[in-house]
Order: structure tokens, then sequence, then C-alpha cells
């Protein structure tokens, strides 16, 4: 039976409540993490934004700010989003240190945004909608914003198409933080841009990384301050995961420690 609307909200704020404390309390640490900092990648999300000297964007769960940051220096005027109060602290500092004063920042969920019709040019998030509580309702809301001919630029982690697989992946990121919702699958992100109207021009499966390599499964579950029980079950189906699941994952043991990578979905969209 659908849920009815004091349903959807009461979830959604619960959702909204467990992403804040978790994400209040690891701030600091996403301002040194080797894999939302990774040059390469923010790059990657710069040169599909095309950014032009007078573009006004908008960065959705901006985190510690490093997507926000790598566009502001391309662009007029970048509003970093977040729902959480301490990473747009984060972002405010990370921002001043690098002498950008073209960065504001905003508080707010993705699946309500406080500003007008077609107010940007560039809208982006990146590594954030597996925790949004309604992913459907965030990108209609970020094609809402964008104004015509807008670019929208979506990166996030990613499940297999395989069912099992799907289940399996979902339910490790959910023991190493509660606040996870969904990895969505590559066809699922397909039918998220197209129900909101947005028209993709780039998409890719790929991998998240560090520095171009394999991630560090401790800085992984030390990032997020995961729970040592839970901590423990999730490298122990880390070293028992079936062959479908290591190659999907690239796990490899290198001297007794894990290393892997994370599935990784980029789609770039404009609005017509």
């Amino acid at each position: 039976m659908p849920k009815n609307h004091s349903e959807s909200t009461d979830a959604s704020a619960h959702i909204h409540g467990r992403v804040t404390a978790q994400f209040g309390a690891a701030a600091g640490a996403y301002s040194t993490s080797l894999t939302h900092s990774d040059p390469a990648a923010l790059g990657r999300v710069v040169e599909l934004a095309g950014p032009k000297p007078t573009d006004i964007v908008l960065d959705i769960a901006t985190g510690a700010g490093h997507t926000a940051l790598a566009l502001a220096p391309h662009v007029a005027k970048v509003i970093a989003y977040d729902l959480t109060e301490p990473m747009l602290v984060e972002t405010a500092r990370n921002a001043a240190a690098r002498g950008l004063s073209n960065v504001a920042t905003r508080q707010g969920p993705a699946e309500s945004l406080p500003f007008p019709n077609a107010r940007f040019d560039i809208v982006t998030v990146r590594q954030a909608p597996h925790h949004f509580a309604d992913v459907r309702t965030a990108v209609r809301e970020m094609a809402r914003v964008a104004g015509p001919g807008a670019r929208a630029v979506i990166v996030d982690s990613t499940a297999p198409e395989d069912d099992s697989l799907d289940h399996h992946w979902n339910h490790i990121e959910k023991l190493r933080d509660p606040s996870h919702v969904r990895n969505y699958r590559p066809s699922e992100w397909r039918a998220f841009v197209a129900e909101a109207g947005l028209k993709p021009f780039f998409e890719e499966v790929g991998a998240a990384s560090e520095k171009g390599g394999a991630m560090d499964f401790g800085a992984w579950i030390r990032r997020i301050n995961t729970p040592p029980d839970a901590a423990a079950e999730v490298e122990r189906l880390f070293r028992t995961a079936s062959p479908g699941l290591a190659h999907a994952l690239h796990i490899e043991i290198i001297g007794g420690a894990l290393y892997f990578r994370v599935p990784q979905f980029t789609i770039a969209c404009v609005k017509p």
C-alpha cells in the first residue's frame, strides 16, 4: 500500500536526522578524504559541467565543498548547499583557505531546494544521492532550478544491475553507514533523469578511486566512524565475498590489507 503524505514526511525526517547525525560528526574527515578530494575526479566534473565565467552554480549535498571549490575559479558564483551545518562550516573554511570569495553556503535538504525556478546555469551533486530520502524528488528539484540550457552533473556510487549483487552491496553499505539509503543502478538513474525532463549527453559506469588507485578499506571504515562490531562484519563480508561481488568491487587483499573500488555512475544532462 502506498505511503500517505504524513508517513512519507516522517520517513524523510527520520532519514534526514540520521544523515545530519552521521555527517555532522564526520565533517572534518571529508575535507581530507582522498576519494572526495581526488583531483582527476573533480576535474572530470568540471569538464562535464562546461563552466563559463558568467555562470551561477548550485552544488547540492556539497559535503566539505570539494566540487563547489573545484568549479568556483571558473564561474561567477557557487552556492554550496548541504543538509548538515558542520559540513557547510568545513566548506566555508576550505573556501577561505583557497582565497575563494565567490562561494556562499546554504543549508537544507535536496528534496526541497529554497531557490526559484531556472535560477542556475550548472547544478551538480557528487557522492551523495545514496543518502537522499527521496531521490526522485531531488532530481526533479535539480531540474526545476536549472535554467534552459543548464547542465546537470550527477556522480554517485551505484549498484550492479544483478539483483543479488545489488542486494549484497547495499547491505554492506548500510552496515558501514546507517544513514545510507540506496546505491541506485544505472538503469534507475536513467529513469530518474528522464522523469525529471533532463536530457543526458554523457554517461559512464566506472569506479571511485583514491589518487587514481584502489581505496583503502580501513580509511573507508574510519571516515564514517563505523562501530567496531559493524566494521568487523563488513570486513568479513569483504573477505568472503562471492566471485561476482569481488569482481564488482575490485576487491584485492595485499599484505593482508583490503583494497577495493566503489562502483560509480556518472550522468551529465542538459535542461531543454
